[in-house]
């Protein structure tokens, strides 16, 4: 079956300098603010072909120009035809494509078609295998305009205030609308996640004033529950615009509270699975490496769909040259690194790993030659050295940057072995980095990591030492140490941010203290939902109280109330209630570990490659079935070997 093809990352490529060139704010355009990447001009694509002779149909996002060499050497040239001859036997096909304005692309059907096993040239003879995607099966499908699905929403309860009318669409939604019935000359509009916001002529985050055009406006996709219209005739047509993807991961349990946060938690994590998986739908609307991190997870077990990951790691990674850290962030560079083996061992498709590695190679060959003698790497000037939003000592080499970077190398050999390209001085390397971590920052009297050797301080944070719990080879006594002493000790400061907390929480259940899992769910997010919330926040810190929640870096409106990192409890709940896990390549092997914790009872599904798996357990027993082979049900420390389609009822 015949598909659109283009060069390898073209695509998203192209699809990503849309998304960070569209960011509206305060009334005017708000580009990104790191390096983008733009498309190739010309690609051409060439197959050798046998066939019975016949004819072939070109359709191109730019203009086509084809050569065809027969068996004989005899050479046909071609410009712009859409239908072309040809004769029976052997020949190799080559098109050029070039577009300014989109991307090459083509789509070609007949006695010939395109598909994955085409190649392709940017024009330095450097052919490759094309870039594709099932959906696009289809002459009007270009691939220049994405596949999103749309729904008509109801208008929304209308609200006649401050000279005009307030529309509340119930919740928290991305919509395109178009706005009818109005009159006057001018017309202001306001989007906003809150009511609040939508009042605020100043600091209204997404505002527009404009003139109509026969009664009307019509405004692209935009985050909103609320729109306020300066004209009280005003009317709203709203299309809900959204990725068409399956929900496959399920949870259901005896605490009412844990549910909705669950429930809330997928329908945010859908808001913000879009070309890519985006940090939040209105503020930023961008694509960040360690966000996206966090959403490999709650992908795999509410979704478990690989387009959107492959998607937004080959966005991510941009192009060669390589000349600034992912976003800006060196710790973002080395996620996205790890995000790549993370990637290969869910779904073990190493045809993925072979195309994205011309790009890693370059990802990594900029970091060693970032690196200094001592083996640490240090931020330079342009970096932004994050980690998160606390206030750590970051003196010289960070303790949790050389962390990650460790972790990246390890990852890097680990992809070179599967590809073929066995690298072992990447491995050695990350194993002298690690041991360089443990004698720098490692004290040996307070039993933690500390963030700088450097400032001489000993600082300690929680996130240096979640990181070397989660990340570096501890000992199972380091770990003990590490828990005890940072993680439970209430006079470490504390982390605010959902972003973090997602790694505690791991640690929390890693540690054997999964019991947690529902205090810190609850604790953080019952009193968000009670504020009115129909996605989930941020940040949220229940010592503020009303309009408060809703201001984020030095502005009232800034935080944004839907934000993909806060769908953690989808994972959270998934692996360390449900517990299933990936212990091999693809779910070859995997384990589930039902733990009740607090629960009385619980349900659900987990999304693995080639089917669910459902578990269910209560005090008296544990139910799982499975539509793959190879996993082990452990159950009081007993394990039971788990067979496809075959049900395995254990009784407590």
């Amino acid at each position: 079956m015949a598909k659109w093809i283009w060069r390898f990352g073209e695509f998203e490529i192209y699809h990503n300098m849309l998304v960070h060139t569209r960011r509206q704010q305060y009334g005017y355009p708000e580009p990104v603010v790191w390096k983008l990447y733009t498309p190739e001009p010309v690609v051409a694509f060439r197959k050798q072909v046998a066939t019975q002779g016949g004819t072939f149909h070109i359709h191109a996002c730019g203009d086509p120009s084809v050569i065809i060499i027969k068996e004989d050497g005899t050479e046909v040239k071609y410009g712009g035809e859409k239908e072309i001859s040809l004769d029976p036997g052997k020949a190799l096909v080559t098109i050029r494509v070039g577009n300014t304005k989109t991307f090459p692309a083509l789509y070609v059907d007949g006695i010939i078609e395109t598909d994955e096993t085409w190649m392709t040239d940017d024009m330095t003879q450097d052919w490759k295998i094309a870039g594709t995607w099932d959906i696009f099966d289809a002459p009007e499908k270009t691939p220049e305009i994405f596949p999103f699905a749309y729904d008509t929403l109801k208008e929304g309860i209308k609200e006649f205030v401050n000279g005009g009318v307030l529309f509340d669409f119930g919740r928290e939604t991305f919509a395109r609308i178009k706005i009818t019935g109005l009159t006057r000359e001018k017309v202001v509009v306001r989007f906003g996640e809150s009511r609040e916001e939508t009042f605020d002529p100043v600091w209204c985050v997404i505002r527009f004033e404009d003139t109509p055009v026969c009664g009307k406006l019509s405004y692209e996709p935009y985050a909103f529950r609320y729109i306020y219209v300066s004209d009280p005739g005003a009317h709203i047509e709203a299309e809900y615009e959204y990725l068409p993807v399956q929900a496959k991961g399920s949870f259901k349990c005896s605490d009412p509270v844990i549910n909705q946060v669950w429930d809330t938690a997928a329908y945010t994590f859908h808001l913000n699975c879009r070309e890519f998986f985006l940090d939040g739908i209105k503020r930023d609307r961008w694509v960040w490496s360690a966000d996206a991190y966090q959403s490999l997870f709650v992908n795999r077990y509410l979704f478990m769909d690989p387009e959107i990951e492959k998607r937004t790691l080959i966005a991510l990674g941009g192009k060669r040259p390589f000349k600034a850290h992912i976003n800006t962030i060196m710790d973002y560079t080395f996620f996205w690194i790890i995000s790549l083996y993370e990637y290969y061992k869910t779904y073990g498709d190493k045809k993925f790993l072979e195309q994205i590695t011309p790009q890693m190679d370059e990802v990594m060959e900029f970091c060693l030659n970032r690196t200094d003698g001592d083996g640490f790497i240090r931020g330079r000037e342009g970096d932004w050295i994050f980690i998160d939003w606390a206030p750590m000592d970051k003196t010289g080499a960070l303790c949790g940057e050389q962390i990650l970077y460790a972790k990246a190398m390890e990852c890097y050999a680990a992809i070179c072995h599967v590809t073929g390209r066995d690298d072992r001085s990447l491995g050695d390397r990350a194993e002298k980095l690690q041991k360089a971590v443990f004698e720098k920052f490692y004290d040996p009297q307070l039993k933690v990591f500390i963030d700088s050797y450097e400032s001489g301080k000993k600082n300690i944070t929680r996130q240096t030492n979640i990181l070397a719990y989660l990340f570096l080879p501890c000992t199972q006594e380091q770990k003990k140490d590490i828990y005890q002493r940072v993680v439970l000790n209430p006079k470490v400061r504390q982390i605010t941010t959902p972003y973090f907390k997602f790694y505690e929480n791991q640690v929390h259940c890693q540690a054997g203290q999964s019991g947690i899992l529902e205090e810190s769910i609850k604790n953080y997010y019952d009193s968000m939902l009670k504020t009115g919330a129909t996605t989930l926040y941020e940040e949220y810190d229940p010592e503020m109280t009303g309009v408060q929640h809703y201001a984020m870096y030095g502005h009232p409106f800034e935080k944004s109330l839907c934000h993909a990192w806060s769908a953690s409890p989808i994972y959270l709940l998934g692996c360390y209630r449900l517990g299933v896990q990936n212990t091999g390549i693809a779910y070859d092997t995997f384990q589930v570990r039902p733990m009740l914790g607090q629960l009385k009872s619980f349900s659900g599904a987990v999304p693995v490659p080639g089917g669910v798996v459902k578990v269910s357990a209560d005090e008296h027993q544990v139910w799982v079935c499975s539509d793959i082979p190879g996993g082990t049900l452990y159950v009081d420390g007993q394990s039971y070997p788990l067979e496809a389609g075959v049900p395995k009822t254990i009784s407590r």
